[in-house]
């Protein structure tokens, strides 16, 4: 692979692995905010928006809401949503409500429908930071990233004290390429919190883009030092040695995980090209064999096996795994055995 199909690639896999690096936290802080929501409505509820309509007193609100409670610490989720389902439509201008059954909807991952109903919360009013945040992570996760950055903005703007929105609102400013506002949110919300891993992290991921893979290393630093086992922060730390030209130190970041954190989208690739830097391509075609035997069902990986024992010089091993690629209807597969043979022949 040349240098630019290299950068090319680094560059794709680096834009998911952002994204990846804050996935897990997405869906812990939808879970804690929801909770959150729940317990200061109940200890505090607002007055509903009469001119939506459809409201009732307090005490009813109350008296539905301990029913969804009472069902919910018996498991029993379709009695929850029947109760919540009936409850919103009667009373459309209850905020509590459209509350509850977005949470409901969000923990059983029914994110369309749970983002509706956060969007009914907050046409209701008030429009709180913790509602705001909460329909800002589910626009996101259903792929509406401009709702995302409107909700998360206005979630910091009502409670500049708390980290998670300029983190989420960073990440998803990233996703639309808008690169410096994301990075003025991410410090935001490293300032605000420095033991946020993601913030940094992400920050490592930008300045790699940037091509500058010294401020990277820094950021990385934070993000390791906060969170050594998690794979995604070594892995942006090997990509910044080796874009330092750095590809051995790089490798002993990786060579040391376990198979199936190898196995993670990105490692294996960079590890391979690290073997190639170093004129170890054997290194990186026997790593790649080992990967294709496990997942005899996985045509890119055949693929890649063929393609670094070719590097390596054995056409032979390298037909047979290209025949494999061939069988599973890898694209270029039947070319690649063509070439792999007629070198074999020279």
């Amino acid at each position: 692979m040349s240098d630019m199909g290299r950068a090319g690639s680094e560059a794709g896999g680096g834009k998911k692995l952002a994204i990846v690096g804050v996935s897990v936290l997405a869906v812990a802080v939808i879970v804690a905010v929801g909770l959150a929501v729940r317990a200061a409505t109940s200890a505090a509820p607002g007055e509903a928006n009469a001119a939506t309509g459809g409201t009732a007193s307090n005490d009813s609100i109350d008296a539905i809401l301990n029913s969804v409670e009472e069902y919910r610490r018996r498991g029993d989720t379709a009695k929850m949503e029947l109760i919540l389902k009936e409850a919103t439509a009667s009373y459309p201008g209850e905020q509590r409500l459209a509350i509850s059954y977005g949470e409901l909807l969000a923990a059983n991952r029914r994110n369309e429908e749970a983002y509706a109903q956060y969007e009914k919360a907050l046409a209701i009013g008030p429009r709180d930071a913790a509602t705001e945040f909460m329909a800002g992570t589910l626009a996101s996760m259903i792929g509406r990233d401009d709702r995302a950055v409107e909700h998360y903005a206005a979630a910091q703007a009502a409670n500049a004290s708390d980290w998670r929105a300029p983190l989420f609102l960073g990440q998803v400013q990233l996703k639309q390429g808008e690169v410096e506002e994301a990075k003025k949110n991410l410090l935001i919300a490293a300032r605000l919190r420095p033991e946020t891993a993601a913030a940094w992290g992400t920050l490592a991921e930008i300045a790699l883009r940037e091509n500058k893979p010294t401020i990277a290393l820094q950021h990385i630093d934070k993000a390791r030092e906060l969170e050594p086992r998690v794979t995604v922060w070594r892995l942006i730390e090997a990509r910044a040695l080796k874009r330092d030209n750095k590809p051995e130190e790089a490798l002993k970041l990786l060579i040391g995980l376990e198979e199936s954190q190898q196995m993670e989208p990105g490692v294996m690739p960079l590890m391979a090209e690290c073997f190639g830097m170093l004129g170890r391509p054997a290194d990186a075609a026997e790593m790649y064999v080992r990967a294709a035997d496990r997942q005899p069902g996985d045509g890119q990986v055949q693929m890649d096996a063929a393609l670094w024992l070719e590097r390596a010089g054995d056409m032979h091993r390298a037909v047979t795994y290209a025949m494999k690629a061939k069988e599973l209807g890898v694209e270029g597969a039947e070319a690649a055995i063509q070439r792999m043979a007629a070198k074999g022949k020279g």
